[in-house]
């Protein structure tokens, strides 16, 4: 099938109710959309509202004749982490704040937050009506002055994103030739579609090139818009972590009359992120789940556990399909004694460090069409791999380990491990409406099919939340079953309690921003639009 910007597109499905053309929301651009990869002055706005701020409260707290402290440094920093929170300094805030798609929006919320900081000043140093009237306008002064200072070093700090184009040559000429766009984006490599429909396959294939060349994102330039293959190509790369995008078709940018240059160069593009979003319609089709063969891929992943690695491999399960251990780099001979406790185990060696990046590594080279997640220290039960299986079976999207539940426990975790699971689980059910027992617990199961909406990104143990997280935020259903967790067999943990709680925390945070940016760029349902009279696009 050919398609081209004055041809309507074949349908797949007919639904027999008439469609008309209306446009309801035009696609977003990029440069409404959070940037891949946080920018390398990330910490620069920050900065500047905590000099601004307690520049402001001493030049006032002096003139008014009152104590700076305690106010100082209380409510300075007070004022940068409820910036934070609220997502003042997030991807999507302009850098002046004066930006094309938001338009007075974060001058007025940060003028509001001013008022907060002189308000909270007051409740911590005797402060008149009129001094925090003084206060605020100081503040909001110096905090408009600094930023317009600071532009221009936060535009130098700024990161390019590098983009991996899958499309033909010309599409990737005009986007190169493309002058708006060469501040903000490069494109590194250019590659054409996947032969091949194995999804194994090509998720290893999508691994290497994005390792190959850092690719921050992937665009997908497709002239078939309905074409299997393009959904193909979006779980491939989805799976591994790696945002993608979908040029929509190929763009006369160099005959275009003008264009708007915004965060990103005014490029037009679909997000994918956008089509995880809760709010699916649920598939209301014949049950056939019986017919389904269940091929379970166990993915280990390991560093320097060679004294526990050979322990955990024998006890595993009769008929599963695959076992994978993938290697952080050991300094041992993990691999060997794995090798000698399963001989058919299938070994890969991650590129980059920590726990998030080796799942990413051993997601991206799963053959089965349901996936256990196993830690190699001895503190979780092989045995219980069953009960996950049977839980997925039973209808269940993703079965989550909990050691709360009846018939679960820990001979691992202390007081201190388990007040912070506490507070981060109530955190999380709290802002995502989940009801987790056991957050932080990694020993999960899902099926294949869940990996382009897990789509792991973080390097560390925080990448259970992460996953948990976003499995909730595409609307599946989530099974907690119970596990038993017992000590690691030999050596140390490497997991921080602190380092690694703080990590989960903001891992929350910014999971919660991302899922409410989401759902505010996605069109309303079809049911809930209103008729409007036709558009032609």
């Amino acid at each position: 099938m050919h398609s081209s910007p004055d041809l309507p597109l074949d349908r797949t499905f007919s639904t027999g109710v008439p469609q008309r053309g209306a446009l309801v929301q035009d696609r977003p651009t990029l440069g409404s959309l959070p940037r891949a990869r946080r920018s390398l002055g990330w910490w620069l706005p920050p900065v500047v509202d905590l000099i601004s701020s307690s520049v402001a409260l001493v030049v006032v707290a002096l003139a008014a004749g009152v104590a700076v402290f305690p106010a100082l440094p209380v409510a300075p920093l007070l004022l940068v982490v409820v910036n934070g929170i609220l997502g003042v300094y997030g991807a999507n805030a302009s850098k002046t704040g004066l930006g094309s798609e938001d338009g007075m929006a974060w001058p007025v919320i940060r003028l509001l937050l001013a008022a907060v900081f002189a308000w909270s000043v007051s409740l911590l140093t005797p402060l008149g009506g009129g001094a925090q009237l003084a206060l605020w306008l100081t503040f909001a002064v110096l905090d408009t002055a600094g930023r317009a200072l600071s532009a221009p070093l936060l535009g130098r700090l700024d990161r390019i994103e590098r983009w991996v184009l899958v499309g033909d040559d010309a599409t990737a000429d005009r986007l190169k030739a493309y002058e708006p766009l060469r501040e903000y984006a490069t494109v590194v490599c250019t590659v054409a579609p996947f032969e091949d429909r194995s999804n194994p396959a090509d998720r290893v294939a999508a691994l290497e090139i994005v390792d190959r060349y850092h690719a921050d994102r992937v665009v997908i330039g497709s002239q078939h818009a309905d074409d299997e293959s393009l959904l193909d190509l979006v779980r491939s790369f989805k799976s591994i972590g790696v945002p993608v995008s979908l040029l929509p078709r190929p763009l006369d940018l160099l005959e275009a009359p003008s264009a708007t240059p915004n965060r990103v160069g005014g490029v037009p593009l679909i997000e994918v992120e956008a089509l995880a979003a809760r709010d699916a319609t649920p598939y209301v089709g014949p049950d056939r789940r019986s017919e389904r063969k269940t091929l379970v891929s166990v993915v280990v992943p390991a560093m320097n556990e060679e004294k526990n690695i050979g322990v955990v491999l024998k006890e595993l399960p009769e008929g599963l399909h695959e076992v994978i251990l993938v290697d952080g780099n050991s300094s041992d001979e993990t691999v060997e004694a794995a090798r000698r406790a399963y001989p058919g185990i299938r070994t890969l060696v991650q590129n980059g460090r920590g726990k998030g990046d080796a799942l990413r590594t051993g997601f991206a080279a799963v053959t089965g069409n349901l996936v256990v997640m196993l830690d190699a220290d001895g503190s979780a039960d092989p045995a219980e791999i069953p009960r996950f299986v049977e839980a997925l079976e039973a209808g269940a999207d993703f079965a989550k380990g909990s050691r709360f539940l009846e018939g679960g426990g820990s001979t691992d975790i202390t007081f201190t491990r388990r007040l912070g699971n506490t507070f981060l689980s109530g955190t999380a059910n709290l802002m995502h409406g989940t009801r987790f027992t056991d957050l932080c617990y990694g020993y999960n199961a899902f099926w294949a099919r869940c990996l382009p909406f897990i789509s792991l990104d973080v390097p560390g143990f925080e990448v259970e939340t992460l996953i948990n997280l976003r499995i909730a935020s595409a609307g599946m259903k989530i099974t907690e079953v119970p596990s038993y967790e017992a000590d690691r067999i030999s050596g140390e943990s490497n997991l921080n309690t602190f380092r690694d709680g703080f990590r989960v925390l903001a891992t929350i945070l910014s999971e919660g921003r991302r899922h409410r940016s989401i759902r505010r760029d996605r069109p309303a349902p079809a049911e809930t639009r209103e008729a409007e009279p036709a558009v032609t696009v």
